[in-house]
């Protein structure tokens, strides 16, 4: 039985992710954070603008993760929803919890575990590294493992391999996070664009089935 619901709730994930609009949301964000840093790195932590761009970050990420969610569910109404149905799984908000706080917990660990091994070489910018690990393993388990949908393990990868040549790049850390973030909003956007045209292509709106 519980082999049965895992299933069903890993469906059901699968089909939140067959639009392709989560990632293309994902990939808005990562082009702001990109933006971000880039003007940080370029206006400096001492400047007015600077400063305050440093202490708005938490606030920035929550109200972007508020939003981007909003918006999500805002198209996925106009888009999917009139498609293929709205379907949601309801979920023990104790399992709920406990599943978030041993996702922290697992990307607390990779990062420290980065971050000590990064320090043994000087030439590598620990923190675009640290920060493609954890993106990494956000795509492999909160999103492939979870819904199993394999193109997350593809993006993973690139995660990986952007967070790895950019830490050797010798650019400026600012920089070498507002590529790693740009470059991945662009992974994203085609990702999520290829599944969005596909899912339009193989899912008409009803009335566009009856004119056809």
């Amino acid at each position: 039985m519980k082999d049965e619901t895992s299933q069903v709730e890993q469906r059901v994930k699968r089909y939140w992710y067959s639009d392709g609009i989560g990632e293309l949301m994902g990939g808005g964000m990562f082009f702001l954070l990109a933006v971000y840093f880039s003007l940080q790195q370029y206006l400096g932590d001492r400047s007015l603008v600077g400063g305050m761009l440093q202490a708005g970050f938490i606030l920035f990420l929550i109200g972007g993760v508020f939003v981007g969610r909003r918006v999500i569910n805002i198209v996925k109404t106009r888009i999917t929803y009139p498609r293929t149905g709205y379907v949601e799984y309801r979920t023990n908000n104790k399992n709920a919890n406990l599943m978030r706080l041993l996702s922290f917990g697992v990307a607390m660990t990779v990062a420290m575990v980065s971050v000590f091994v990064v320090r043994r070489f000087d030439s590598i910018d620990a923190m675009v590294a640290v920060t493609g690990v954890l993106v990494a393993v956000i795509f492999t388990v909160k999103q492939g493992l979870t819904s199993g949908v394999g193109r997350f393990y593809f993006l993973s990868a690139t995660s990986l391999v952007l967070g790895g040549l950019l830490s050797m790049s010798g650019f400026a850390r600012g920089y070498n996070l507002g590529l790693f973030y740009g470059l991945m909003g662009i992974a994203l956007a085609i990702s999520g664009g290829l599944t969005l045209r596909r899912y339009l292509q193989e899912n008409p709106m009803p009335t566009e089935a009856v004119n056809e």
